[in-house]
């Protein structure tokens, strides 16, 4: 079974209640003592060195915790796969509590043996749990409150478990991911240190969500076949242990360099070393204009017109602030086009020497560490069909001069070749700058912004929309993990916050606040918002409160005649139809 991010409370409830049956049928009883068997001395000393490795990685890993679990009252447990404790880190007066119940080194809390509790669950149902107080099964384990995930070597094997344990009255909600937390980190450190003999590769998820999940690794042998994986990566490729890794243009492998961190591209890879996540990708549109979610009419109107520009050839140009859906717009655009591959690259993460080969490709050794069979670059894998460029204001002179030969000859010349090649590829391109602002201070080129700016479309940032319930209620529906909604008192917090983050953050917060809500409501204490409401923000949102509630009230005195209504708040009818929208007033 995969490793899971998050459970559902209703799925926490099965597993405690499964665990519960078993109990039953092999004859427990809630009120007598769990078998207390310890091991120690020689035979404890002998399965530590059995584990070596794995307690070294442990203790390697865990050692920056100890402040937090200090302060949070809590242990930080790892076990062997048959509930046996290994290894216990922690707050030392929750320890001495803990020992009470013999949850400490050489004890076993197997299922069979302590009955329900968090090691034992996550053992047999190799998935995240949390048990909480009284869902202990046996009397006297119902002081603890425990999380626990389930840990997997690099070949897919239960490993054992890693569990975070405190007392129920001073367990928080949140401290319950730390387990799966720790657990992922401790996995990635377990593949880490295979780099003596096998090579590490990351891969870049297409559909990035998430910044929820850990980074897909995975290693491979001198032959390209998967060695070992972490649950990251199975998630991404599936049972892939034992087959051959070959890059497409889905996957791709780029080297780091030991000293600076600095990318270079090489695919012929002759010793174990690091690679980073790609700075291009080729994938799947994922996304049409039916995922673009809202009624805020700034909103519409873009949706409108990039619905319009999916039937041109013309270029694209998106604006917008940073989490404000440029991609989303870019393969809507794309995927309503009806054309060939969508290829995206992020312009800001390409070095200088690396733009020609990277966007135009290379012919066979054409320099050191190059590809043998050469490649084709993100111009030619485009042919066809769309090339997306992402943060385009990103992009340093040199490389935008390198572009703009290329869209004004509709060529390519590859790296190392003589002969250049047609290019029929339609340009969608995006930024967060303000271009024109860029172009006076000198860092843009005013020539190739001409080129890019076809059709503009303008995204609105969230703070300026007006269908910010709409849009929450549509996130929490679709990506939390139980049914969720937003209290009236935490919905006018979000009202009033200035989403800097934009819609990224808004789905992060309402996620984490999700979690936090244990039951079927999201109340203000629930939201963790990065920046405090600043006394502007709560002006503002105060000021347009009250706009709004007039016009509610002037409509009901007039029972919604516009004519009458606009004439009451001395406004042009026009201005208060806009106002009428961007309130969400319904008539």
């Amino acid at each position: 079974m995969s490793f899971q991010s998050s459970l559902s409370a209703s799925t926490y409830a099965n597993l405690i209640e499964h665990s519960w049956k078993r109990c039953h049928q092999v004859g427990m009883k809630p009120e007598q003592q769990a078998d207390d068997q310890m091991i120690t001395g020689a035979l404890l000393k002998e399965l530590k060195e059995q584990h070596r490795f794995l307690l070294v990685q442990a203790e390697a890993a865990f050692q920056k915790f100890a402040p937090f679990l200090h302060h949070a009252g809590c242990v930080l447990i790892v076990t062997d796969r048959e509930g046996t404790i290994l290894f216990a880190s922690g707050d030392t007066d929750f320890a001495t509590r803990a020992a009470q119940v013999q949850l400490q080194v050489g004890a076993n809390w197997h299922e069979s043996r302590k009955g329900t509790n968090a090691i034992g669950v996550a053992l047999h149902e190799q998935a995240v749990n949390l048990v909480r107080g009284d869902e202990h099964f046996y009397i006297e384990n119902r002081f603890l409150t425990c999380a626990s995930a389930p840990l997997f070597s690099p070949q897919g094997e239960l490993l054992g478990v890693v569990n975070i344990s405190g007392h129920k009255d001073r367990f928080l909600p949140t401290y319950a991911v730390f387990a799966q937390l720790a657990a992922e980190l401790l996995q990635n450190s377990l593949l880490l240190n295979q780099l003596q003999k096998e090579q590490l590769i990351t891969l870049r998820q297409l559909d990035i969500v998430s910044a929820h999940h850990p980074q897909p690794l995975l290693t491979l042998d001198t032959d390209r076949r998967i060695t070992g994986a972490n649950q990251a990566a199975i998630r991404s490729l599936g049972n892939c242990l034992g087959k051959e890794f070959a890059p497409d243009g889905a996957y791709q492998v780029i080297p780091l360099t030991d000293d600076d961190n600095r990318l270079y591209r090489s695919v012929a890879i002759k010793k174990p070393q690091m690679v980073a996540i790609p700075t291009t990708s080729t994938s799947e549109v994922t996304y049409c204009f039916s995922d673009i979610i809202g009624s805020c009419p700034t909103l519409l109107r873009a949706k409108e017109v990039a619905r319009k520009a999916a039937y041109s050839s013309l270029p694209v140009f998106i604006s917008g602030e940073s989490g404000t859906g440029k991609e989303l717009f870019a393969q809507a655009i794309h995927g309503e086009s009806g054309r060939g591959p969508f290829v995206a690259v992020n312009c800001s993460a390409i070095p200088d020497s690396l733009i020609e080969s990277e966007l135009f490709g290379y012919e066979k050794g054409a320099f050191t560490g190059a590809n043998r069979e050469g490649s084709k670059g993100k111009f030619m894998a485009a042919h066809g069909g769309t090339l997306f460029l992402d943060e385009i204001g990103d992009m340093s002179l040199r490389a935008q001069a390198a572009l703009l030969r290329v869209l004004q000859e509709k060529t390519v010349t590859p790296v190392g070749g003589i002969t250049p090649k047609k290019v029929d590829v339609r340009i969608i391109a995006a930024t967060h700058r303000n271009l024109l602002q860029e172009i006076e201070a000198g860092r843009f080129r005013a020539d190739l912004y001409y080129r890019l700016k076809g059709i503009i479309i303008q995204l609105p940032a969230l703070r300026e929309r007006s269908d910010l319930p709409q849009l929450a209620e549509h996130l929490l529906l679709r990506h939390a993990d139980h049914e969720v909604r937003l209290s009236p008192e935490a919905l006018a917090v979000l009202k009033r916050y200035a989403w800097p983050g934009n819609i990224r953050e808004l789905l992060s917060v309402l996620l984490q606040a999700s979690f936090l809500a244990e039951g079927d409501q999201i109340r203000p204490e629930h939201l963790v918002l990065d920046h405090p409401i600043s006394e502007q923000e709560e002006q503002g949102y105060s000021l347009r409160e009250s706009e709004r509630s007039v016009i509610l009230e002037v409509l009901r005195e007039t029972q919604g005649n516009i004519s009458k209504t606009a004439r009451l708040l001395n406004i042009g009818r026009n201005t208060l139809y806009r106002k009428i929208k961007g309130y969400g007033i319904e008539l």
